[in-house]
């Protein structure tokens, strides 16, 4: 048997090695140790998603509450600022709601809303809220023009939500001793954000609810996307029924620049003039985003050519006009199939306001006895609002 005194020459042995490896290679751990810190830092940071915007967000105040809003470029994620990762997706969820105790995976599905804390309101419908309305709210975004040209978005904890704008550019002047100062109107105010409701009602058969492998894709995509379009449209457009319960459009935005009766354009000028316009409100043109406008403008500036009698070669766009990102969407106006407006804007300068929770309804009772349908209603409630009028410019009566 090993007597204690050698147990103890061992201990004290493997503690001699211990420390004489520590201190050769003392370096190194604590090399080691500082990039562990490095990594854990950044692991704590947000989640911007995309890839393409690594810069942490915003923080405004609401200048009513006085309380922090986060502002998200589109590169950043809203489910990010949740800190959560571990979530179903939303195709996932609606599948769940709609098939009900019909899915075969039903109490899972089950157990995932209550972990989500999905639940249901004094209607019957499910309220989405926290990390997984922020996820869905992602998705929103993903499908916006008005995200994608440089919108920001602002988290609304309330249905209004109050935040400073630009008026007019400050009034400079030289002060001589003992001088007056000149009075000069006010260049800040305060711009409103009220949540408006924007509705998607989706039907379906019964069978195809129970019989379709990717019911949850088709459901998740289908409502995004009626959804991310409808409030492109209001952010641009507004709406000509009911406008008080909808967004205001950039195309009514007072104080916006203006370049009008375009015509049948044969040359890229009508954009330089609206570049120009707004660099002449201070716009540096780097900052001028993207176009934004009907693919039928696509089409027309597409097939302009030289002007050359019998040269067939694309018209060569300017520099600065190439490098300007140009958005499609049918969106964007188009009058009788002849007549089309863009935009073109500091697109930063526009607030996307947008309610942290999205509420689902399944409807089967309306339609069920009749047809076999079931129908799945989401609703959002969001606003828009623009910092500086001046930093937009809609491009007017283009024939396309």
């Amino acid at each position: 048997m090993t007597s204690f005194d050698e147990i103890t020459k061992l201990i004290n042995d493997l503690g001699d090695r211990s420390d004489a490896w520590r201190k050769t290679r003392g370096a190194e751990i604590d090399e080691l140790k500082s990039e562990l810190m490095d990594m854990q830092k950044k692991a704590g940071r947000p989640n911007l998603g995309g890839g393409s915007d690594t810069k942490a967000h915003e923080i405004w105040i609401d200048t009513k509450s006085q309380k922090a809003v986060p502002v998200l470029s589109h590169g950043q994620a809203l489910k990010s600022l949740e800190g959560r990762s571990d979530t179903p997706n939303m195709g996932r969820v609606l599948r769940g709601l709609l098939l009900g105790g019909r899915a075969h995976d039903a109490r899972e599905l089950e157990d995932e809303r209550k972990a989500m804390s999905i639940g249901t309101d004094p209607a019957g419908g499910y309220t989405v809220a926290g990390v997984l309305a922020n996820e869905w709210i992602d998705l929103l975004r993903a499908d916006m023009v008005l995200s994608k040209a440089g919108a920001r978005t602002v988290p609304m904890e309330s249905g209004d939500l109050s935040l400073a704008c630009v008026t007019g550019d400050p009034v400079i002047s030289w002060h001589g001793e003992n001088a007056n100062i000149n009075d000069a109107a006010p260049t800040l105010g305060s711009v409103n954000m009220r949540a408006k409701t924007v509705v998607c009602l989706v039907k379906l058969s019964l069978e195809l609810s129970q019989d379709s492998s990717n019911i949850e894709q088709i459901l998740q995509g289908t409502i995004t996307r009626a959804m991310a379009n409808a409030i492109d449209s209001a952010g641009i457009n507004g709406v000509s029924t009911d406008a008080a319960v909808a967004p205001r459009g950039i195309i009514d935005l007072s104080g916006r620049n203006t370049v009008t009766s375009i015509g049948a354009p044969t040359t890229w000028d009508f954009l330089v003039d609206g570049m120009y316009e707004l660099a002449a409100d201070n716009v540096p043109l780097d900052r001028i985003g993207a176009l934004v406008a009907h693919p039928a403008v696509w089409k027309k500036m597409r097939k302009l050519k030289t002007g050359i009698t019998n040269d067939n070669t694309p018209l060569t766009m300017p520099a600065e006009i190439a490098a300007l990102p140009k958005l499609w969407t049918t969106a964007a106006p188009l009058v009788s199939g002849t007549t089309a407006t863009g935009i073109i804007a500091d697109w930063r300068d526009l607030l996307f306001g947008v309610r942290k929770e999205i509420t689902v309804r399944v409807l089967q009772e309306t339609f069920m006895g009749s047809n076999l349908q079931i129908a799945v209603l989401a609703y959002a409630r969001v606003d828009f609002a623009a910092t500086r009028a001046a930093s937009f410019c809609t491009l007017e009566g283009i024939t396309v």
